[in-house]
């Protein structure tokens, strides 16, 4: 399939609630590109929301230009954007060959390696809220490493995910306030990064598994720390 006339789907790569990446090759550059077509919500969900498919398609442009003016070390660029008639809006970004995901590429690193990982990512975050701009799904595999640098990669995009219903957000990283239905913050994305940063060094989820008793977990236990270096522990505690 080719997008736009100018991408060839070559793989699909993976696939969250917002849609599916591809491997594509684009034929006017002759790169390989990760390409994110974005999924639509159903006509009725749009009219049940008052929003026109008009009106979705402006706030997803101004969000994919945006996301195409980033220019970070630590975030995956985004090349171009497109609406081409008949399929779904898409962005293409660098294409990672073979990445190692956070916690496949730092649980048996060193520990300055691990922090330095996680140093990484908040400021890649800090770099995005500065632009207005939230995650929404911060997991493991939305942070690849390569050459000892993280890539934070398929941020959640807040035009779409105003009319989907529920979170957009992976269960075991969400904030209590996202799971009890609120709506994601610059607190959850640290939330989440917390989550993360414990794992990265402890070598284990502090609230798994997700199941009825994971937000009493979450808003009631103290993590175990033990596993944490002692000069760490102030910080995850935050």
């Amino acid at each position: 399939m080719i997008i736009n006339g100018r991408y060839q789907l070559q793989q699909t790569l993976g696939q969250d609630a917002m849609g599916h990446v591809h491997r594509a090759y684009d034929r006017l550059t002759g790169d390989i590109v990760a390409l994110k077509q974005v999924r639509l919500p159903d006509p009725e969900r749009q009219a049940a929301q008052d929003t026109s498919p008009d009106s979705l398609r402006l706030a997803l442009a101004r969000e994919f230009e945006l996301l195409a003016g980033l220019r970070h070390p630590y975030i995956i660029t985004v090349l171009d954007y497109g609406f081409a008639e008949g399929t779904l809006p898409y962005f293409t970004m660098t294409y990672l060959p073979e990445p190692l995901n956070l916690l496949e590429a730092g649980q048996r690193a060193s520990l300055e390696t691990q922090v330095t990982l996680i140093q990484q990512l908040l400021q890649a975050l800090a770099y995005l809220h500065r632009h207005g701009i939230l995650h929404r799904d911060l997991k493991p595999d939305n942070i690849m490493v390569q050459h000892g640098q993280i890539q934070l990669l398929d941020f959640g995009l807040s035009a779409a995910d105003s009319i989907q219903s529920g979170s957009t957000g992976t269960p075991l990283y969400l904030a209590p306030e996202l799971i009890a239905g609120g709506h994601t913050t610059i607190a959850s994305d640290l939330f989440a990064a917390g989550i993360l940063s414990y794992q990265l060094l402890a070598g284990r989820h502090p609230f798994a598994p997700f199941d009825h008793d994971f937000l009493d977990r979450v808003e009631l236990a103290e993590p175990d720390y033990s596993p944490i270096e002692p000069h760490l522990r102030p910080f995850l505690r935050q």
